[in-house]
């Protein structure tokens, strides 16, 4: 006899162990629920996600209960939505950053629903927040995908850039930025002043400055600014300068106790 059903089992604090939270009901009225697979990206084709996938055209309901320690709730009948789902950034098991599938389910009659099962806020437009460079612990938490050496170096980097715009006069502040589909990336600083988006990294070596501009690339697409920045700690050789000012990107690096700049 063919299962009737495809059992999911959600726990709301699995993912903010990992600093992410997609699970829980959205403002779209739907639930959203992490794939399966625990390492590395995961796949539509393999385990639960398969059964999860084929579950409609199978005639199976999708069947959703919480499960906290020894407690098991059911929250109820589901059915997956439209667009089914959307792909985001989380760390596996090995601290690894990867690419997860995040399902979206509609409910099918009366199901239940409460505030433990709520998802962190749904943002439609990028939201500005403080540049916490100068809480390195926590700005170091925030990019779990990079060497945690690297990362703080960067984050006192950022401090002494901020600081030094702020001696003349320059706001700054940084941006979560929701990305279409769900999920968000956060940039490092927006100089208000100048309405310059900058990527910080915390070397100067080629495999830095490769990534440093692939990322603020990617900002830039979501984030209105009239100029974009490499932040460095040393001069860049001339040719990864050529590469940037390509990419109508202009290189920052500290000298001393001053910051030069090359724009485009």
């Amino acid at each position: 006899m063919k299962a009737q059903s495809v059992f999911l089992f959600t726990n709301p604090s699995a993912g903010e162990a990992f600093g992410y939270k997609y699970d829980g009901w959205h403002l779209d009225g739907s639930l959203h629920y992490t794939g399966d697979g625990q390492v590395g990206d995961q796949s539509l084709w393999t385990g639960g996600n398969k059964s999860l996938m084929d579950a409609e055209r199978l005639g199976r309901t999708v069947r959703v209960f919480r499960s906290e320690g020894r407690e098991t709730t059911y929250l109820g009948a589901f059915a997956l939505a439209d667009p089914p789902y959307y792909r985001a950034d989380a760390l596996d098991r090995e601290g690894e950053m990867r690419s997860v599938l995040v399902f979206r389910l509609s409910p099918l009659g009366h199901v239940l629903k409460d505030s433990k099962d709520e998802a962190d806020l749904d943002a439609a437009t990028p939201e500005e927040l403080p540049v916490e460079a100068s809480n390195v612990d926590k700005y170091a938490a925030q990019r779990p995908d990079e060497p945690k050496a690297a990362v703080r170096r960067e984050a006192k980097l950022v401090a002494r850039y901020t600081e030094w715009l702020r001696a003349r006069g320059q706001a700054t502040v940084r941006h979560r930025v929701p990305i279409p589909g769900g999920g968000y990336i956060f940039t490092d600083i927006y100089n208000k002043a100048t309405e310059e988006l900058v990527e910080a990294k915390a070397s100067a070596a080629r495999t830095y400055v490769r990534a440093g501009l692939g990322q603020v690339l990617d900002y830039a697409r979501f984030l209105d600014h009239k100029s974009k920045a490499l932040l460095l700690p040393v001069r860049p050789s001339d040719d990864l300068i050529d590469l940037l000012i390509e990419y109508d990107c202009a290189v920052v690096w500290e000298c001393r106790t001053t910051f030069e700049r090359r724009a485009p």
